[in-house]
């Protein structure tokens, strides 16, 4: 993804705004949101992403999206591509803190230790991680930042012929209200894997909030790599 592709999807945003990246699992949230760490990184800024997933799982997509390897790379070329990638990753200034358990107080404390310009948050809803939208909000007031936060819609959608997600499908009911925007992410070849030519390895970025908005992509799901 680059600076021009990212402006068109959140041209409207600065410091102190609560986005939601919304869709149903396995759409590719997580790889979205590990492509604006990269872009963001690769400009110098300081991100933050917060995870109940294991660490390692996380630094291995961001590897693969930073190689972007061809289908026709040597071996040798790959090798390299890995190699140069590593070499960047460590000279980014990130931090992935994976826990299985973490609420609004412990969100303030890691964001006072790191100041970071940039916060994912990419946990599962359940009783122990129900990280209020309203308390994330209140955070924004006190904290020059973006934050980011993942959520699931429903996995299947009520009516069938229709898959696009809606922002009535998102699993924190509450997060609409307090969120300056709401990105609902769909790919066509999730449900069908027949469709071919401009319609295939696509990833629609759909803006629900504050405006009605679309924004195809490209997606190379072998590498995770979005856009150009």
């Amino acid at each position: 993804m680059n600076k021009e592709e990212l402006n068109k999807i959140l041209k409207y945003f600065i410091k102190g705004s609560l986005i939601a990246i919304g869709g149903r699992p396995a759409m590719g949230k997580r790889i979205f949101a590990l492509n604006l760490v990269e872009l963001f990184c690769k400009e110098g800024h300081k991100c933050l992403y917060i995870t109940d997933y294991n660490r390692q799982i996380i630094v291995k997509m961001l590897l693969k999206i930073a190689a972007n390897l061809n289908d026709n790379d040597s071996l040798k070329v790959q090798t390299e591509k890995f190699s140069q990638a590593t070499k960047e990753l460590n000279n980014w200034n990130l931090v992935i803190k994976s826990t299985e358990f973490c609420r609004i107080k412990d969100i303030k404390q890691i964001i006072q230790k790191y100041k970071p310009d940039y916060l994912f948050i990419n946990m599962h809803i359940n009783s122990r991680n129900r990280l209020s939208s309203e308390k994330l909000r209140e955070i924004l007031k006190y904290n020059n930042l973006i934050i980011f936060k993942l959520v699931n819609t429903r996995k299947e959608p009520h009516n069938t012929t229709n898959y696009y997600p809606k922002i009535m499908d998102l699993q924190d009911k509450n997060l609409p209200r307090y969120s300056d925007a709401v990105l609902l992410l769909y790919r066509e070849d999730y449900y069908n894997c027949d469709i071919s030519g401009d319609r295939k390895n696509i990833i629609e970025i759909i803006q629900v909030k504050p405006e009605n908005n679309l924004i195809k992509l490209k997606f190379n799901r072998k590498t995770g790599k979005i856009g150009t």
